[in-house]
């Protein structure tokens, strides 16, 4: 009983951890871009990244994390064994996500696959929720949750890259959106969530945005679409047994 009411705490201070470090910690200086840019993405520019405006799905992101820690911590759903295993998840995803303001960029990139592994683990959790509450407060903000933190691991990889002298220009940020897509859909198939595909399509929407005259970006763009919108003319797959499918 006392884990029940522990785990939904939990959450909710891994939330707040979340909140205070990603809004109310200043980048490093030296994780800032020269020409005025803002923010770790700017620091080791690359064709994968996406143009400044696309970080707005924070927003949505962290309002969807909120109601999340909110609808878990209920009295009336904290037996849910969903819920609880989707909480444990969530809390360590949060936690990483917050911990990605205070680590450089080599440690961020481990960080944030650790965040993107356990967001994913309790999208999971709530495959089952198909429609009331549920569906909307649990399953749907950690799908739009999970499939950012996958544009973010790519792009944190590319970073990465580019600071080893490894330059990604149009080709291989070409590829590198076909693969995010191939990943999400991989995720959207097992999960039952098309939120995931929603922060894909935003993600490639603002690297084209970022460089508009890429035909590779365009290309690749285009090859990801047809990709995530291939998904939703598939069946999904079935619940786990013993679940509403």
């Amino acid at each position: 009983m006392a884990q029940s009411t522990l785990r939904p705490i939990l959450v909710v201070v891994a939330l707040l951890l979340m909140l205070l470090l990603n809004i109310g910690v200043e980048a490093d200086p030296a994780d800032l871009a020269a020409q005025g840019g803002k923010g770790m993405y700017a620091a080791y520019r690359n064709a994968f990244a996406p143009h400044p405006f696309t970080f707005a799905i924070w927003l949505p992101i962290f309002l969807g994390a909120i109601a999340f820690s909110l609808f878990q911590a209920l009295p009336s759903r904290q037996q849910d064994p969903r819920l609880r295993r989707a909480g444990g998840f969530a809390a360590l995803g949060y936690l990483m996500v917050g911990l990605t303001a205070l680590v450089p960029i080599g440690l961020s990139n481990i960080v944030v696959t650790a965040a993107l592994a356990a967001m994913v683990a309790a999208l999971y959790a709530t495959r089952a929720f198909d429609s009331g509450p549920e569906r909307w407060l649990a399953r749907a903000p950690t799908g739009l949750f999970a499939g950012w933190l996958l544009v973010a691991t790519v792009l944190n990889l590319c970073q990465l890259l580019t600071r080893a002298a490894i330059r990604i220009d149009g080709p291989p940020a070409a590829a590198m959106i076909i693969g995010a897509a191939l990943a999400g859909i991989d995720i959207m198939r097992r999960s039952r969530e098309p939120a995931v595909a929603l922060a894909l399509i935003w993600a490639f929407g603002g690297i084209v945005a970022a460089r508009p005259a890429e035909g590779w970006i365009w290309a690749g763009t285009a090859a990801g679409l047809l990709l995530l919108g291939s998904r939703f003319r598939l069946p999904p797959e079935p619940a786990p047994p013993g679940h509403p499918a």
